[in-house]
């Protein structure tokens, strides 16, 4: 008699990001990561980590993935100790989805400015978010697909197409390393 062997059936492991270009080494607030995915953004997955990340709700990291939008962290003891996390989306075919936050010091000089402008406070965020990069990012987002050569890139990177969504990261939390395989790119 033969038995015949099931194949374990192993999740491969989530891939978040497949484009990181490391801004790091300017000094702050100018200081990120710029990690993109070219391939279909998996939202659950990225709404954990992100929500684990940053410690925002799980739900509603889902909401601004989902809608775009601001989460103001909130007072504690009666003072506001952090900023905010946002979410912009823009038009279909556009520029894509980014996240990033903003500190405490960029948080009320964003909300100083949606006031004196009649600005939305998301709107003012990315302002003030972008105003602070270092040149050669703010160049670089300005191009489509952060100015990639496909022809150059692993042909995994290249066969996703368009840069789907980017990821403004300032830190490295540990439930990072459980959900992303990187591939660096200069």
């Amino acid at each position: 008699m033969f038995k015949i062997k099931k194949q374990s059936v192993k999740p491969k492991p989530t891939i978040l990001y497949n484009v990181i270009e490391d801004y790091s080494e300017f000094n702050a607030p100018g200081n990120v990561m710029a990690c993109a995915m070219t391939h279909q953004e998996d939202l659950p997955a990225h709404a954990k980590v992100l929500s684990e990340s940053y410690e925002i709700p799980l739900e509603t990291m889902t909401t601004l993935l989902t809608e775009g939008g601001v989460y103001v962290y909130p007072q504690i003891g009666g003072l506001l100790t952090r900023g905010l996390f946002a979410c912009v989306i823009g038009p279909t075919g556009g520029v894509p989805k980014q996240t990033f936050v903003l500190d405490l010091m960029q948080f009320a000089e964003a909300e100083q400015m949606a006031r004196a402008r009649s600005l939305a406070i998301l709107d003012a965020a990315f302002h003030v978010f972008t105003r602070t990069l270092p040149d050669e990012l703010k160049t670089k987002l300005q191009q489509k697909n952060l100015g990639l050569d496909y022809r150059t890139l692993d042909r995994a990177v290249a066969k996703g197409g368009d840069i789907k969504y980017i990821d403004f990261r300032k830190d490295w939390s540990p439930h990072l390393n459980d959900f992303v395989l990187c591939r660096m790119v200069e």
